[in-house]
């Protein structure tokens, strides 16, 4: 048997360095996009959907959210709030303190899913005589045992804040 010292095909192509290149090149672009996606996957959670198996009996407590909003959700309807913004999509950083009534209002998507909500009507607040003219509605979502109140202007999106108790 003879043995030659003449490279495989293999090792002949690999020192063609313009081709090495192209090669490497090509496995970063591949796996590069692919290992950051699966990575941002992992670290990102789930976004918090609406929920029809919440029921409106199970909606009463104290629910906090960002910037130190919090709302109270009584069983006779009424509702108290801290922190809350005027307008709770806009960047504002106007906020009040108020009292109110609550109702649970469920309404039909295109698609024929139905996005359970809490209607929020303000009678009165801090300062005075200013509270937003118009009700406010929030998603529900989380489970029974755990709702979750969200406030969401588009339901193919994460909701734009997350109220739990």
């Amino acid at each position: 048997m003879k043995q030659t010292k003449e490279p495989g095909s293999l090792r002949r192509i690999w020192r063609i360095r313009p081709l090495r290149f192209a090669l490497i090149g090509l496995v970063c672009l591949v796996l590069l996009p692919v290992g950051c996606v699966g990575v941002l996957n992992a670290v990102s959670g789930e976004c918090a959907r609406p929920n029809a198996k919440v029921s409106e009996s199970d909606l009463p407590g104290t629910y906090r959210g960002p910037h130190g909003m919090r709302i109270t959700l009584d069983t006779d309807g009424s509702l108290e709030v801290r922190k809350w913004p005027y307008d709770p999509f806009l960047d504002d950083e106007r906020r009040f303190e108020g009292r109110g009534v609550w109702s649970y209002d469920a309404t039909e998507a295109t698609d024929g899913d139905v996005i359970p909500g809490v209607r929020l009507g303000f009678q009165e607040g801090t300062p005075e005589s200013d509270v937003p003219t118009e009700d406010q509605k929030l998603t529900v979502g989380g489970s029974p045992d755990d709702p979750v109140l969200l406030a969401q202007d588009d339901p193919d999106k994460c909701p734009d804040a997350e109220f739990r108790r």
